[in-house]
Formats: structure tokens, C-alpha cells, sequence
């Protein structure tokens, strides 16, 4: 797991190893930690005697007294001995030198920024224009503009400052859902593109099959109807023209506001790659103007597919009618030819074999069972947090993960195999209880939306458990066991209605069964087509009742409605779908997120 070791090796450096003033790492020389008494806030050596300096400079003192703390300005005495006496912070020195000085640390760079062996990178920051020597560490909040240590000092004496990492984070957090929206509209009007790609090719394939019909007619009729047919022809071929330069014109303009727009997010997205914090901010503005004109920008939903044809008909020649260039108009949606992908996370061991999936507030939950843990992203996929399930040290086989809420605390659920049961966490992974032993082969699991019943499927025993006992969340039991000729079931979910829909894997098919488990009906057979299951894995309802089925074999999502009738195919072994193993919803968001066992993935897409 060297990606996420390496995020918290970085996060540790950034929020604990970090001098607030030069935003340099800790050293055991000059840049030594050293701890302000009054307010505990740590700083190098070598900056906090800078500002001292510069504050005795501007007050005019002569000797070493008191000066204000950089960040909250309380007052500090000093010693004698001045800077050097101030206490060292041994716990900061000791996990510095543990984090970053494991063997020989040597600096390397990478994309303009100075990193360490271990991959940890340095602050790169600009210098202060009216003070060259002195870098942008800071923000003035009062002024809203980057500032060095000695800006701080005079023109913005007293004014309060955060720091130019944390400011630009937000410039970031505040640019980065305008990006997200502004790819995916550039992608909706690629997809118009190609839409109108498609169309053009469907107007010229139907004029050479018309023209064909045409000059069938004219071989036959021979020469007397010549000056007919070229009539006909003369027809097709002028609306084929108008037609033509019709999609063209559309074309060429789509095809411009596709590079523009492009441009502007790629524009966009290297000034946040690759531009130092203090040019972030200072552009903020300017890109979050260039990206709402990216979101702002219409693109149809639809487009109409002109054909044209010929309809002849066949008579006497003193009475023959030659027949006409008919116009038939077919139309499709953008989605067609839009790719349906908004994001992926994962691979390069980064997770391995992923399981169950599930949404909470926001933030999404795997099951990572390779690696024993469950990971959290947000809904652009940035890593929030990872936790593992092996809490004991015995081992652990995570399946699948629910959350729900006991005593207004939010808890995490999960499925395992080598506890035969549930391990519980708080959503921070706090490890809360266990409940062993009661289910030979734990898969899926859910918490009724009806009754709050806590119910899992039993693979080993082919049976589903509903109201397991559980006293961490409240659920004394007792529970029920209910096997309706399961074939190594897998998934499970419920609807407001509080049935239940349970994936029978080897039998090809989802089973309906009410809430106190009687089996109502089933629905999907075994095949490719459309309504089929091959191999169903993880199963998902919606806010409007219909039911999303992870089809690993056939390498697709489907959905259907309650009643079990086939709706449409939401991504599909066309989209680069693998193995697709847990489907759910951030349903506000109109985001799917499907685990791919095969890609080693978490997928983003777009859900309507």
C-alpha cells in the first residue's frame, strides 16, 4: 500500500513537520522546532530569529524581551539566551526524524517541485515582489492578497494573516466542482459532435441507398424515363445539399466551441497543476469567470438525424407513377455518444479486488478485500480517509458495507468472512463491536429503509438472515432465516417499501421477498440480452423504486423497475466496464459509482 502510506507520510509533513513561516520541514540544526509557551504554536529556529529581529527593528528595542507570536500575536518572553532558549519540541523533532530521515534522504524534482527519495514533496512558493528576498507564505485576510514575513510587519502590521497552502487549498476546493462540471460539459458537447457526426453519416449512407433505389428503377424503365430519373435525382441530390450545409455549419460551430472550451478547462486545470499557491488565488477569480462560461454554455440534448429515401412504385408506363424522396427523421439522445465516465480511482495496488460499495453524506465507502480495508472518497473521488478491518491481527475478509445511523452517530457496517459475521467502525474507523459467529459465509448486508432491520446474506448456507442481533445498533432479534432455492446469493438491498431484492448469482436472477421474507416473485434469466443476468453481483435501489444490478457477466449495469421489467443498460463493457461487483448512488449528485473487480477500480458516472 504504498499510495496511501505515501498521502500520510505527506499529510504528516504538511500539518506537523511544517514551519508556519517558511512552510520548510524541521531540522535538528537551524531549522530546529521550537515551541511558543504561551500558545504552543511551533516555528524553525531560523524564522523565529528573523522575526524577532524584525520586530526589535521596528520597535526600536535594544535588548531581547518580549515579541507576538506570528500566528494568534500573544505576547512571548525570552530569555537571555533569546531564540536558542525557547523549548524545543521533542515530539515534533523525534516523528520528523522518524517520518522523513529513514536512510539517506537526497532531493530530487519532479514537474517543478522539489521532492524527497521517499516522494514527499517541498513547498514551492513565489517571492514577494516589493521584498525579493522574502517568499509569499501568507495571506492577509484583511487585504485578500499573498504576503512575505516582512509584509506582515509593516504595510500589514495587525491585520490577521492564514496561511498561502491553506488559502490556496480553498481556492482549489472552490475551482475544482466548476472544473468538474466544465469537463463534463465539454464532454456533452463532444458527444453533440459526434452526434452530428452520426448524422452526417446516416444522411450520406441513406443518399447513396435512395440513389440506388433510384437507379434500380431508371435500369429497368431504360432510357424513355431518363430525364425522369435524373428529375428524382436532382431532388435527393439538392436536399442532400441543404441538408449538408445544414450539419456543416452546426458541425464547424460545435467543433469551435468544443476547442474553446476544452482549452479554457485544460487552461484551467494546468494553472491549478502546476501554478504556485499564490498565483492560484490571485487567478481565482479570472478561472472561476472561464470555467462558469464552460458551465454555462447549451448544448442540445437531442439531434435530428435527417434520412432521405425513395418510395417507388411500379405501373403501366401510361400510367406510372415514379413515386418520392421521402424524409424520415430519427431521433437520438446526446447520451448516446457521450462517454458516461466522469472518474476513476484506483489500481496500481492502490486498491485490490474491490467488494461492496455504499454512499453516505457525500462521501463513498468500498470495500477494498485485497488490501483488508475500507477506503472513503468523496464525490469527485479525492481520498478522504482508509481504515482497516483487520482490527484484531488475526486476519479479515471484508465483503460488503453499509452505513447507518444509531444514537445520532453514524455507523459503518461491514461484512466478513473471517468473523462470520459484522465488525462495526464509527465513520472514522474507530472500531466499535463485532458480531461473530452468526452467518457461516457473510456477502451483503443492509439496513431496512422500512423497519431498520438489520439483514445479511449467507452465501455458505444459501440463505438470508433478517433481523440479526446486533446491540451496538440497538437490534436484540431475534432473526429469521429464509432460503428460497438460493444458488450462492450475493447482494441485497431494500426499497421504501420495504421489500427486499437479494442477487441469486448462480441462478442468474433477482429474488423479490417482503419484508418479513416471504418470496413474492423473480425476476431476470440467464443470457446476454436485454432483462438477462449472467453471474448478478451487487444490487442497488433508487429513490423511485427501480433496481440497479451489477451484471459481471455480461459487463454491464442494468436497470429495472420494481416489478422486475427490464429499463436500460446505464454503462456497459463499451464504456470500459470489467467486472462490475457493488453499484450505488449519490442520488442528489446524479452520480453511479460501480467497484470493477477486474480494472481494480472505483468508477464515477453520470446517472439519469
Amino acid at each position: 500500500m504504498a499510495g496511501p502510506e505515501k498521502d500520510l507520510q505527506q499529510q504528516i509533513v504538511d500539518d506537523l513537520l511544517t514551519c508556519g513561516i517558511c512552510l520548510e520541514t524541521f531540522d535538528s540544526k537551524l531549522k530546529k522546532p521550537k515551541s511558543l509557551p504561551s500558545c504552543r504554536h511551533i516555528f524553525c529556529m531560523e524564522c523565529l530569529t528573523k522575526h524577532v529581529a524584525t520586530e526589535q527593528r521596528r520597535r526600536g528595542q535594544g535588548g531581547w524581551t518580549t515579541f507576538e507570536c506570528p500566528t494568534c500575536r500573544k505576547k512571548v518572553n525570552l530569555s537571555p539566551k533569546g531564540v536558542e532558549g525557547l523549548p524545543d519540541d521533542r515530539t515534533v523533532l523525534g516523528l520528523t526524524d522518524k517520518v522523513l530521515n529513514k536512510g539517506a534522504v537526497k532531493l530530487t524534482t519532479k514537474g517543478g517541485e522539489k521532492y524527497r527519495k521517499d516522494g514527499i514533496s517541498l513547498q514551492v512558493v513565489d517571492n514577494c515582489p516589493k521584498h525579493p528576498r522574502e517568499n509569499l507564505r501568507m495571506f492577509c485576510n484583511r487585504c485578500a492578497m499573498p504576503v512575505c514575513a516582512e509584509c506582515v510587519e509593516n504595510e500589514h502590521d495587525g491585520h490577521s494573516t492564514s496561511g498561502i497552502k491553506k488559502v490556496a487549498g480553498l481556492s482549489k476546493e472552490n475551482l475544482n466542482p466548476l472544473l468538474s462540471e466544465g469537463k463534463w460539459k465539454t464532454e456533452e458537447l463532444g458527444g453533440h459532435l459526434k452526434g452530428l457526426q452520426y448524422a452526417e453519416e446516416r444522411l450520406q449512407a441513406s443518399r447513396e441507398a435512395a440513389t440506388a433505389d433510384v437507379q434500380n428503377l431508371g435500369r429497368t424503365l431504360k432510357s424513355e424515363i431518363d430525364s425522369i430519373v435524373a428529375n428524382i435525382l436532382g431532388v435527393i441530390e439538392g436536399r442532400y445539399q441543404n441538408q449538408l450545409q445544414i450539419l456543416t455549419r452546426e458541425k464547424d460551430s460545435a467543433s469551435g466551441k468544443l476547442k474553446e472550451l476544452s482549452q479554457i478547462c485544460s487552461g484551467v486545470e494546468a494553472e491549478l497543476k502546476n501554478s504556485t499557491h499564490s498565483r492560484i488565488v490571485e487567478k481565482e477569480q479570472e478561472m472561476g469567470d472561464k470555467l462558469k462560461q464552460v458551465v454555462s454554455e447549451d448544448v442540445p440534448v437531442s439531434q435530428d438525424v435527417l434520412t432521405l429515401g425513395f418510395k417507388a412504385s411500379r405501373t403501366e408506363l401510361s400510367d406510372l407513377l415514379f413515386g418520392e424522396v421521402t424524409e424520415t427523421v430519427e431521433r437520438v439522445d446526446r447520451e448516446s455518444f457521450t462517454n458516461r465516465i466522469l472518474s476513476q480511482v484506483g489500481g496500481n495496488g492502490i486498491i485490490l479486488n474491490p467488494g461492496g460499495v455504499t454512499t453516505w453524506e457525500d462521501e463513498v465507502y468500498i470495500v477494498d478485500r485485497g488490501n483488508k480495508q475500507i477506503h472513503v472518497f468523496d464525490y469527485h473521488g479525492n481520498s478522504r480517509r482508509s481504515f482497516s478491518t483487520d482490527v484484531f491481527g488475526n486476519g479479515s475478509e471484508p465483503q460488503d458495507v453499509c452505513v447507518t445511523i444509531f444514537e445520532n452517530e453514524s455507523r459503518v457496517l461491514v461484512t466478513d468472512k473471517r468473523e462470520q459475521g459484522l465488525r462495526i467502525f464509527d465513520k472514522y474507523g474507530t472500531f466499535i463491536d463485532r458480531v461473530g459467529n452468526v452467518c457461516m459465509g457473510p456477502m451483503g448486508l443492509t439496513v431496512s429503509k422500512q423497519n431498520q432491520a438489520l439483514i445479511v446474506v449467507d452465501e455458505d448456507t444459501n440463505c438470508v438472515r433478517i433481523g440479526l442481533p446486533c446491540p451496538a445498533l440497538g437490534c436484540l432479534g431475534p432473526s429469521a432465516n429464509y432460503s428460497h432455492s438460493f444458488n450462492h446469493p450475493f447482494g441485497i438491498t431494500t426499497s421504501l417499501k420495504g421489500k427486499i431484492f437479494i442477487s441469486d448469482c448462480q441462478n442468474h436472477c433477482i429474488k423479490v421477498l417482503s419484508s418479513q421474507g416471504a418470496h413474492l416473485h423473480t425476476f431476470g434469466s440467464e443470457g446476454g440480452g436485454e432483462g438477462q443476468l449472467r453471474h448478478p453481483l451487487g444490487v442497488h435501489c433508487d429513490d423511485q423504486g427501480r433496481i440497479l444490478v451489477a451484471d459481471s457477466g455480461n459487463r454491464r449495469v442494468e436497470v429495472f423497475s420494481e416489478e422486475g421489467e427490464f429499463v436500460a443498460h446505464v454503462v456497459t463493457a463499451e464504456d470500459g466496464l470489467g467486472c462490475p461487483v457493488g453499484v450505488a448512488l449519490l442520488q442528489e449528485r446524479n452520480t453511479l459509482v460501480v467497484t470493477d473487480a477486474i480494472t481494480h477500480k472505483l468508477l464515477f458516472l453520470r446517472y439519469s
